[in-house]
């Protein structure tokens, strides 16, 4: 089974800029599959970087991959983690000087757990995380 499913039609969603610095914390892209959602790309600023706290199920099953400052890929999904310089930003109470770190997943609804996946995952999120320290203006 590949990584996104078959179907009759095909279409994305997406209503947020991807700035996560600018107007709001979090962004995501969804690509629908015969009206279901077959993957799910997601870019959040947090506060912690390298070391943050994955979920159990990432830590119990996940790989750890070259990606940003810290990746894993697991069955149906990889994520990752990077520092993102942008000393151009004001800082204030809707951007604390603390979240200055990118957390981005791909979550692949309907994927097996298999080694070409993985594979394929791994391979789109470091394009994923290069795409986002160009669109983000990351100075490091």
């Amino acid at each position: 089974m590949p990584l996104l499913p078959n179907g009759d039609s095909a279409y994305q969603r997406n209503e947020l800029p991807f700035d996560v610095f600018e107007k709001q914390s979090s962004t995501y892209c969804s690509l629908f599959v015969d009206d279901h959602a077959a993957l799910i790309v997601q870019a959040e600023r947090r506060n912690s970087g390298k070391g943050t706290e994955w979920n159990r199920y990432v830590r119990t099953h996940g790989t750890t991959v070259q990606a940003g400052d810290e990746g894993f890929v697991w069955g149906q999904g990889a994520g990752a983690v990077f520092l993102c310089v942008r000393p151009d930003l004001p800082r204030g109470p809707a951007l604390p000087p603390s979240q200055k770190y990118v957390e981005l997943e791909l979550a692949a609804d309907r994927a097996l757990d298999t080694p070409r996946n993985r594979e394929v995952l791994t391979g789109l999120l470091k394009q994923y995380a290069q795409f986002a320290k160009k669109e983000l203006k990351c100075r490091n």
